[in-house]
């Protein structure tokens, strides 16, 4: 034992946990640690994945890249990351220490050639970390120490506040691992945490590790660097290195010797080797050693999602939180472009939109749900009274409270409109217990009025649904389950035939569904919210899937992605412009760039169409 602890050897399961094929168990000593760069002090550093390349700032601040110190210009900062974009094109991300602003300097083949600066925020910047998404967007996150994080997209010589993300206070270190899109945030005298980095996510955290009793980390938690499919962790006070893979730790903990301090920490993954460089806060050398270590950083997700962006949005509802629902599209009858876009806020009421995204006008009825269209009329659930919201829209699009229709539903959730004849407008609703109810709407007289025309139910809570007129099928979507259709004609048989069950493609909750109807082709659009994307079938039998895509963050015109989406609308209608193939709106449920209330977003259908690689309808 005594030899033992002279040497300090140290166990690292190679088999189970570094992956090496042949072998039982191998050892790390302290003698297979070495010293970085000994001819000079450094107080953080950033290795490029896969290379001998790196970037480091010594203690007075002072930028070196690959071993050259540059300009003075670049000097005074701390906290530093980095992110490879192309070969020889890299970013890096750094704080100045006199004016707490964050730059994100471009470096290509070594020099510095641009950079772009965050406005300086009201805290000291305890730390920061990039962060490239699938779609190739680079971001940073800034650390509060107070608690908190702000991130910004980073754009070419542009920058903009995308979120901000509740933290911890004490925050040491973050980093981020671009393949699965998790932020790791170290907690002093806690543990690390997981979250998610990409905005359209939950904010909500996971545990990676916990200081003793509750978790295998002995003092606290200071560096982290990102490893193939794990992460690194350093415990400051004891002066050891934890290593992690798929969120499970690896072996025993690593002692660094010949340090006081050990800080902050950086790797890279070459050939089947894992470099570790630990740096010293009391400037001690640099420490590195390398070990096996198994790994692939292939990217993951789904390979065959499409990606579409929206034109525009709406201006957001008045509060945050669970609020905006589901879109209504109404036609102008000579002028497409002065079309409107209702919105329920199931807080507050329905908001009327214009094709710009911008708010005509807020009628405060109560707190409506879904809402749907067909021709002057409008007919909401209204979740207050269990009743049927019915709105006038005259010739200029102007929206006005007609009065509302009693249900027997409980609990009063989806609804979507049938136009069985010319004069014949019917209003499905349905409950949250399953159950639906099909009305046939009298709106001739001074106020609206309603006769039960049928009863029909699914095993549990519905939503969405969209009658198609042209073919007299109805579609509910059961959220857990599957989307089923029907006839709409309440006359004849309730017998409910599955079109697609939830699954790999399509994600519960199912939510919104619309029918794009073109004249060729029609189309059943769905919102996969699990997943955040949206599937599209064919209308017809058999219904077959024609692809599934997201709507991700554009930057060149500052509109977010899109998550969580509750209902949609889409019109085949020529409105001009973009939309001349049509519009698809989406409700929006985490609306960023910036953080703001929830809103709707404007997609024209040519972008799905071209995504999807659907037929083009032929216009005139």
């Amino acid at each position: 034992m005594r030899l033992m602890e002279k040497t300090r050897w140290l166990a690292v399961v190679l088999c189970g946990g570094l992956g090496l094929a042949g072998c039982a168990m191998d050892r790390v000593a302290e003698s297979e640690w070495r010293s970085w760069e000994p001819e000079r002090q450094f107080q953080d550093l950033w290795l490029a994945p896969g290379t001998r390349q790196w970037a480091a700032l010594d203690q007075r601040g002072g930028l070196w890249i690959n071993g050259e110190r540059q300009s003075t210009t670049y000097r005074g900062y701390q906290h530093l990351d980095g992110r490879v974009m192309a070969p020889g094109d890299w970013r890096l991300a750094l704080a100045e220490q006199s004016s707490n602003e964050v730059r994100v300097l471009t470096i290509r083949d070594g020099r510095v050639t641009a950079g772009s600066t965050l406005p300086a925020p009201d805290y000291e910047v305890a730390g920061l970390c990039l962060y490239q998404d699938r779609d190739g967007l680079l971001s940073v996150f800034l650390l509060d120490e107070r608690g908190g994080a702000d991130q910004w997209l980073i754009g070419e010589g542009a920058v903009a506040a995308l979120r901000h993300l509740v933290l911890p206070p004490e925050v040491q270190a973050c980093r981020v691992d671009d393949r699965d899109g998790d932020l790791y945030v170290s907690e002093e005298q806690v543990g690390v945490w997981r979250y998610a980095a990409d905005a359209e996510r939950d904010a909500e955290r996971r545990v990676v590790d916990m200081v003793a009793p509750r978790g295998g980390l002995q003092q606290g938690a200071a560096g982290l660097a990102v490893i193939p499919d794990g992460l690194a962790v350093l415990d400051k006070d004891t002066g050891t290195l934890h290593l992690y893979r798929d969120g499970e730790p690896v072996g025993e903990a690593i002692k660094v010797p010949a340090q006081k301090e050990p800080e902050k920490l950086a790797a890279t993954w070459r050939d089947g080797k894992l470099t570790l460089v630990v740096l010293d806060d009391e400037g001690s050398a640099a420490q590195t050693m390398t070990l096996p270590w198994r790994g692939t950083n292939q990217a993951s997700g789904d390979t065959d999602m499409a990606v579409v962006h929206a034109v525009a949005q709406t201006d957001p509802v008045a509060r945050f939180g669970d609020a905006a629902d589901d879109p209504a599209i109404w036609l102008h009858p000579e002028k497409p472009e002065l079309g409107r876009v209702l919105g329920t806020d199931k807080k507050a009421g329905l908001y009327v939109y214009d094709l710009l995204g911008q708010t005509r006008q807020f009628l405060p009825v109560g707190r409506l749900n879904n809402v749907d269209v067909r021709g002057d009329w409008a007919v909401a659930s209204n979740r207050d009274h269990d009743s049927l919201q019915v709105f006038r829209i005259d010739t200029e699009g102007n929206v006005s409270n007609a009065g509302e229709i009693e249900t027997t539903l409980k609990d009063i959730y989806g609804l979507c409109l049938y136009q069985a004849g010319v004069d014949e407008l019917h209003a499905i609703a349905n409950g949250k217990n399953g159950e639906f109810e099909q009305y046939r709407l009298d709106l001739t007289g001074e106020a609206p009025s309603a006769i039960l025309a049928r009863r029909f139910r699914v095993d549990s809570q519905p939503e969405g649904c969209v009658a198609d007129e042209m073919t007299g099928q109805l579609f509910v979507g059961e959220e857990d389950r599957a989307v089923w259709t029907l006839p709409a004609d309440p006359g004849s048989p309730g017998t409910l035939t599955k079109v697609m069950a939830v699954g790999e493609k399509l994600v519960a909750d199912i939510e919104g569904l619309a029918i794009y109807a073109g004249e060729h082709h029609r189309y059943l659009v769905i919102s996969s919210q699990g997943n955040d994307s949206y599937v599209v079938l064919d209308a017809l039998p058999p219904y077959a899937y024609r692809g599934r895509f997201r709507i991700a963050l554009d930057s060149r015109r500052g509109v977010d992605g899109v998550s969580e989406t509750d209902g949609l609308e889409v019109t085949s209608a020529n409105l001009g412009g973009a939309y001349g193939e049509g519009l698809l709106v989406v409700q929006d449920g985490r609306n960023r760039l910036p953080q703001a209330p929830q809103n709707f977003k404007y997609v024209p259908w040519s972008a799905v169409r071209e995504a999807l690689n659907l037929t083009r309808e032929a216009r005139p």
